[in-house]
């Protein structure tokens, strides 16, 4: 069967304790993926490959079939077919490049890369860019700071006016001080307890 030109093919074996291989093409017009059974089942020995195609139209859509090239095959080469199906060089990129390069872009920039696909999207989202982002508009990040940043992401950090930021560090210090307040200390767990009983209208420890 002529499937066009190929423009990436990849074939591996799925991670352990799976056996089956795989093979992964991208055409000019459709993301093929092909699987091996293999087992030693006498039952399972003559099953032929399966296969999966996608129109490139469609691929974005199709977060089961994502989930399984990133299962197989790394993200890396997820990434890589986002980027041939969007048929764009930036996408091919590493994650850590790409996010170095939209670090240097206006926000309104940033929120147009990741309307590209779904793999920018992601990169456009991610906390690594917006902790860069966050660090450019300001001189320093206060331990305070970043451990907001770890409950909530950077993202939203970023985008909270300094009059909120002051609210929500301050309520999760508070939060912080009444857990530790609940908490027993390691000194209280080590004394031991004292039951007090009555026997015949008298008190014994």
């Amino acid at each position: 069967m002529n499937l066009g030109t190929i423009l990436f093919e990849k074939t591996g074996q799925a991670p352990s304790p799976s056996k089956d291989f795989h093979q992964l093409l991208v055409t000019e017009n459709q993301v093929i993926l092909r699987t091996w059974r293999i087992s030693i089942r006498k039952d399972q020995r003559y099953i032929p490959p399966s296969q999966r195609k996608v129109p490139l139209a469609e691929f974005d859509e199709d977060t089961l079939l994502q989930t399984d090239i990133n299962r197989i095959f790394g993200e890396d080469t997820l990434r890589l077919v986002h980027g041939i199906v969007c048929k764009d060089w930036l996408a091919r990129l590493p994650k850590d490049i790409v996010i170095h390069i939209a670090s240097f872009l206006d926000l309104v920039d940033i929120a147009r890369l990741g309307s590209v696909c779904r793999s920018l999207h992601k990169v456009c989202s991610s906390d690594e860019l917006w902790e860069k982002i966050f660090l450019t508009h300001c001189d320093t990040i206060t331990d305070e700071t970043r451990a907001l940043a770890q409950d909530v992401g950077w993202k939203k950090v970023f985008f909270t006016n300094k009059l909120q930021l002051r609210v929500q560090m301050r309520r999760r210090k508070e939060r912080h001080s009444a857990e530790l307040k609940r908490k027993p200390t390691p000194e209280e767990e080590k004394i031991p307890q004292t039951f007090v009983t009555q026997t015949n209208g008298n008190y014994v420890n």
